[in-house]
């Protein structure tokens, strides 16, 4: 936690195995993070289970662990406090491979719509009036503009995937109203 006044760290929210993104609902009550967990293993030689950190700002408790269906990398919270967040599976060799964008209720987080989306989504942006949410995919250079009502892909923009050996391709992207 930072005290953007002071400019001083103030504390720490564990995050087993990291985490890409962190977004915070429009109230300002709540922060987002997926755990990665992507070539992480337990002890006995499992993958850890992909959770989505629920924070309480005003406490600077974890709330929540709210289980994903796969590691995950970036979330965003649209205007109207859907949490989005950007699946990134592997294979069992560490491979990525499809990701999956899945779209949850701002209260209880209940999974409301899911889109397949580009290899190793790295951002995600929605249109001011949340119609419209824009997935980067890192791997496959992709981004993919997917209608979070109901997870329907509207199109995918081919942009550029970059050298397959650093996986470098589309990265960060912005929504201009």
């Amino acid at each position: 936690m930072l005290d953007l006044t002071e400019r001083t760290l103030t504390g720490r929210i564990p995050a087993p195995y990291g985490t890409e993104e962190i977004a915070v609902s429009p109230d300002g009550r709540r922060a987002y993070a997926a755990g990665m967990a992507l070539h992480h293993r337990t002890a006995d030689g499992s993958a850890p289970p992909p959770t989505l950190l629920v924070v309480d700002t005003a406490t600077h408790e974890v709330v929540a662990r709210e289980p994903l269906t796969a590691p995950g990398c970036p979330v965003h919270v649209a205007a109207d406090g859907r949490v989005l967040a950007g699946l990134a599976p592997i294979d069992a060799g560490g491979a990525p491979l499809d990701g999956r964008l899945t779209v949850l209720a701002a209260d209880g987080l209940a999974p409301l719509a899911g889109a397949p989306v580009g290899q190793a989504p790295i951002t995600i942006r929605t249109t001011p009036d949340g119609a419209r949410a824009f997935v980067a995919g890192l791997r496959s250079g992709t981004v993919h503009v997917v209608d979070p009502a109901d997870g329907s892909v509207i199109t995918v923009l081919e942009v550029d995937p970059g050298d397959p050996d650093t996986t470098q391709g589309a990265h960060g992207i912005a929504c201009l109203p």
